[in-house]
C-alpha cells in the first residue's frame, strides 16, 4: 500500500490531496489525489456504506485530507468565507 505524503496530510496554502486510497481489480492503486480542504467532516453521508447490521451509516476510510466528493468540506473562498 502507498504512504500518506505531506501534502495529503497537511494544507499547502489553504490546499492539500486527498487520501482517500483507490483500488484497482481488489489491488492499491494509490490515492484519490482531487484537491482537498480538511479532514472528513463529522456526520458526512458523501462517502461511506450503509451498515445493514448496525442500521447506520460507516463512514469510507480516509487517513488525512478528503476532497468534497469523500466527505471533505468545499473549496474554501479567499478570506476565509464558506
Amino acid at each position: 500500500m502507498a504512504t500518506l505524503c505531506k501534502w495529503h496530510t497537511e494544507l499547502t496554502d489553504g490546499a492539500g490531496k486527498c487520501s482517500v486510497p483507490m483500488w484497482s481489480g481488489g489491488c492499491p492503486a494509490g490515492f484519490c489525489d482531487e484537491p482537498a480542504y480538511g479532514e472528513q467532516e463529522p456526520g458526512q453521508e458523501r462517502y461511506g456504506e450503509w451498515n445493514h447490521a448496525r442500521g447506520r451509516f460507516s463512514p469510507g476510510y480516509c487517513g488525512g485530507l478528503a476532497c468534497y466528493r469523500h466527505g471533505g468540506p468545499k473549496e474554501r473562498k479567499p478570506g476565509g468565507a464558506k
